[in-house]
C-alpha cells in the first residue's frame, strides 16, 4: 500500500544495503524473504531510514475507516541509531499527516519504547502447525 497511497521520498538504498545481511538474519523466512524486502524498497512500497550504524524500514497502511499507519517493518544496527531513526520516521509520518505509528516486533521493543509513548494495542497469538 505504501507507494500507491503516499509518495515516499527517494530511497536510501545504500543505508538499507549496508544492513541488508542483518535484516535478512532477522526475517521469519516462513513469511518474508530478503528478496521480497529488496523489492519492497525498490518499488517504493517501503522506505528505509538509515545511517552508517542503523536502519529502519517502514511502510504505510491505510485502514477502511480512514486512519493511516506508519508501520515499522524491520530494524537493524545500533540501538541508539535505531531510536533516532524511529524519531525521524515519526516526524516524517507527522509531516505526511499519518494518524499513528505501529511497530510489529518482539515484546522487548514494547518495554523499550514505552517511555517514548508507545503502548501495547493488540496481542498476536501464533501457533506453528
Amino acid at each position: 500500500m505504501g507507494g500507491a497511497m503516499i509518495e515516499f521520498p527517494p530511497q536510501s538504498w545504500d543505508a538499507y544495503y549496508r544492513h541488508r545481511e542483518d535484516i535478512a538474519a532477522l526475517l521469519d523466512l516462513r513469511c518474508f524473504s530478503i528478496g521480497w524486502m529488496d523489492t519492497q524498497l525498490l518499488s517504493g512500497d517501503a522506505l528505509a531510514f538509515g545511517t552508517d550504524d542503523a536502519v529502519i524500514i517502514v511502510t504505510v497502511k491505510q485502514y477502511p475507516a480512514g486512519a493511516t499507519e506508519l508501520h515499522g517493518l524491520a530494524a537493524a544496527g545500533a540501538l541508539g541509531g535505531i531510536l533516532e531513526l524511529i524519531e525521524q520516521a515519526e516526524q516524517w509520518g507527522r509531516d505526511k499527516g499519518l494518524t499513528f505509528a505501529c511497530i510489529s516486533s518482539r515484546p522487548a521493543w514494547a518495554r523499550l519504547l514505552k517511555a517514548r509513548g508507545y503502548y501495547v494495542n493488540r496481542v498476536e497469538i501464533v501457533k506453528d502447525l
